[in-house]
């Protein structure tokens, strides 16, 4: 009977990491491991290893897989608004949240009481898997991975909430005497949604349309457009 429960977790494991992940596990007992907390009964009857090591090491995989994207995505970006957006994407926090996004509770092996699993266990797990999709499949697909789960979440809108375009955009154009203007040149609803239309002019010249649910959303789009063509930033 216990072996049929493992054998129905590992199942259940392997659809997780295949969903979320995109990939197919090979040694599924790295994965297994990513999910078992210290307080698990495996840990403290049978000497099974926690999932602490492989945290440690997937805390800087994922370090790796954030830095290298916005480095890429950011050319002219210094030092101190790339540790910004980075600690930003991976802080405990959205760890966390991602973790409860996908369930990932529902398959961590711990102790907890009749409690909740802890939000910081599920960013803990997070990681462990991270370490786990990297010892088994490779950096590339485990890059793929991570950035393919973080756009399903919000990504772009963690790096554009971390970085105040429309600032950066007004300080050049004092700089250059150029002057930048918004205004809403739509505003429409879409699913039901309402949705505004912005428009950045720079010196007279549209650099950028973008559309978001709020004011402030729409001009901070619009103004990374613009970024986009002046700093080129992608």
């Amino acid at each position: 009977m216990r072996l049929g429960r493992r054998d129905h977790r590992e199942s259940r494991v392997r659809r997780f990491i295949r969903r979320h992940f995109g990939v197919r596990p090979r040694n599924v007992a790295l994965y297994m491991e990513a999910f078992r907390h210290s307080s698990s009964l495996s840990c403290q009857q049978d000497g099974l290893p926690s999932n602490e090591r492989l945290e440690f090491l997937g805390d800087s995989v994922l370090d790796m897989i954030v830095v290298d994207l916005l480095y890429g995505k950011f050319p002219e970006g210094n030092e101190g608004d790339l540790t910004r957006m980075k600690a930003r994407i991976v802080s405990r926090e959205s760890l966390n949240m991602l973790g409860e996004e996908i369930g990932v509770e529902h398959l961590i092996d711990a102790q907890t009481g009749k409690g909740a699993v802890h939000a910081s266990i599920r960013g803990n797990a997070m990681e462990a898997i991270v370490g786990a999709v990297y010892l088994d499949r490779g950096f590339e697909k485990t890059r793929r991975g991570v950035l393919k789960l973080l756009k399903r979440f919000d990504l772009e809108q963690k790096i554009q909430s971390t970085v105040d375009f429309k600032s950066k955009l007004h300080e050049w154009g004092q700089k250059r005497k150029k002057k930048v203007q918004f205004k809403v040149v739509r505003e429409f609803k879409r699913d039901g949604q309402q949705l505004y239309r912005m428009q950045v002019m720079v010196g007279g010249k549209v650099m950028g349309t973008s559309d978001g649910p709020s004011k402030k959303s729409a001009e901070q789009a619009a103004a990374h457009e613009a970024c986009r063509h002046i700093f080129g930033d992608d």
